[in-house]
């Protein structure tokens, strides 16, 4: 299992992720979470933002770029969302041990959760100090 941020994410709904990572989400074993859902869903609709994420789908064909829309207006049922009601009590629990931000919140929580790793494209000190205490895997990986 694994929980991927939302610029792997995209690259998954894009087909351009590595080959393993692909066959991996195709199988339901890839995750995400609410908050990089959330932002990549915000980069592809919101016209008017402007940052890292809606530029990497700026660059995308039209068709491509549809396909990525349409896939986040519903997101595919191959890949795994956890609930709020699931996490936010692993978080309130890790937050007794290390302080998270959101996203590194519900990355590690949902990681626990499942028995999964974690693959970003960037990895902070914070989120490697989390999963290095927790003994959560974590992937930095280019797509």
């Amino acid at each position: 299992m694994l929980v991927i941020d939302d610029r792997t994410l995209l690259a998954v709904l894009a087909e351009r992720a590595p080959e393993p990572l692909l066959r991996a989400a195709d199988a339901g074993e890839v995750f995400t979470t609410p908050a990089w859902y959330y932002r990549l869903a915000r980069a592809v609709h919101d016209v008017g933002f402007s940052g890292s994420l809606s530029r990497m789908v700026e660059v995308l064909d039209d068709d491509l770029r549809r396909q990525v829309t349409d896939a986040l207006d519903e997101l595919p049922a191959t890949i795994g969302i956890l609930s709020a009601r699931v996490l936010v009590p692993v978080m309130v629990q890790l937050s007794q041990v290390r302080r998270l931000n959101l996203l590194n919140s519900e990355a590690v929580a949902s990681a626990m959760v499942l028995g999964a790793h974690i693959q970003v494209t960037v990895a902070g000190e914070l989120l490697r100090s989390a999963c290095s205490i927790l003994g959560v895997e974590l992937d930095v990986i280019s797509v």
